[in-house]
């Protein structure tokens, strides 16, 4: 009887072990970007996800230190095939966002992809040399099954810069490098980074601009 009743137990854990192993979905990242934009600019954010399994779901809230996400580009290539999800803007201007999937017919292979593209307006008065922090908060993530992961988030957000076509003609090019050349070492408004000094990482900066808007 003795033996009986431990083999019933044994059993048991066994049975409470598997239900609490079962249901369990792999771990998934959420990456946001960290990109560059002028005062007054609209910036799109990239947001991707990497995951070993295919999409069943997925939930999160985005900040922007109270500015405004004014809406949510579904570019991803989980969405190229026919399913997008849903965006709310909150009062406090954080945005929801949350998108469901049934049919494997609109999934791609598991990796990391591009999810969203986040839009944020940056403030004309925002400060060269400041960083907007971009936040996901109340994650929540299913896979095809619908078992629910772990999501780790890393944050990003968005550097703002002065714009780099001083002279204003509209593309940056050798008059705005000689103008940021002619105040080297000393803070200017060829200081396109705020640091209050023109120096190699304004000149970096210019570069990778060249040609652009700016």
């Amino acid at each position: 009887m003795q033996t009986n009743v431990i083999t019933l137990m044994s059993s048991s854990v066994l049975l409470v072990s598997g239900m609490a192993m079962a249901g369990a979905a792999d771990q998934v990242t959420l990456q946001i970007e960290t990109v560059r934009a002028k005062p007054g600019d609209l910036v799109a954010v990239p947001i991707s996800m990497e995951t070993t399994e295919l999409v069943g779901g997925f939930d999160f809230r985005l900040t922007a230190e109270g500015n405004d996400i004014t809406q949510i580009g579904w570019d991803g290539p989980l969405f190229s095939n026919g399913w997008t999800g849903w965006d709310t803007l909150n009062a406090d201007n954080s945005r929801s966002v949350s998108a469901a999937c049934i049919f494997t017919e609109d999934q791609v292979d598991p990796g990391n992809h591009l999810l969203i593209n986040a839009f944020v307006q940056i403030p004309q008065d925002a400060a060269p040399g400041s960083f907007v922090a971009i936040e996901a908060t109340d994650t929540w993530f299913a896979n095809y099954f619908f078992d629910i992961g772990e999501v780790i988030v890393i944050d990003g957000g968005i550097e703002v810069l002065r714009s780099a076509d001083f002279n204003g003609n509209g593309i940056v090019g050798p008059e705005d490098l000689g103008m940021l050349l002619g105040f080297w070492g000393v803070g200017d408004e060829t200081d396109l980074n705020g640091d209050q000094v023109v120096d190699g990482k304004d000149l970096t900066i210019l570069l990778s601009l060249w040609g652009t808007p700016g």
